[in-house]
């Protein structure tokens, strides 16, 4: 991972995609403790904005073939919302329910996610 700090809560690097061609690894700043699923979530947050568990759950259920049980969904949230990628606030009208949204940094990240995995697709340059 490279040593660059990611931006503040105030957003992410504003940066294009570099052109197809040799990859350049140490440029991005994925994290790599995170497993697909969490990538998974960390892309639905950013896609829905502010959201609730069961609506997280409802999208993985038709994203994966089987059922995404709270054993797994929720200890993945804890441990992002733990590494500073996501936020969990309790709902006002109902305290059962938790709402999770974005970091700076966690935008920073799905953002950085989007700008690697466009490169790894990119035909290569001729």
């Amino acid at each position: 991972m490279a040593d660059s700090n990611p931006p503040d809560e105030e957003g992410a690097s504003g940066r294009n995609p570099p052109s197809a061609g040799p990859m350049e690894f140490s440029t991005y700043n994925i994290p790599t403790d995170l497993t697909a699923f969490q990538t998974h979530l960390l892309c639905l947050i950013h896609r829905f904005g502010p959201v609730e568990g069961v609506t997280l759950q409802n999208a993985l259920e038709d994203l994966y073939p089987e059922d995404i049980n709270h054993g797994r969904l929720y200890p993945s949230l804890d441990r992002m919302v733990d590494s500073g990628l996501i936020t969990k606030q309790t709902k006002e009208k109902d305290k059962r329910r938790k709402e999770y949204a974005l970091t700076g940094r966690g935008e920073w990240v799905a953002e950085e996610y989007l700008l690697f995995v466009r490169e790894m697709i990119a035909p290569p340059a001729e």
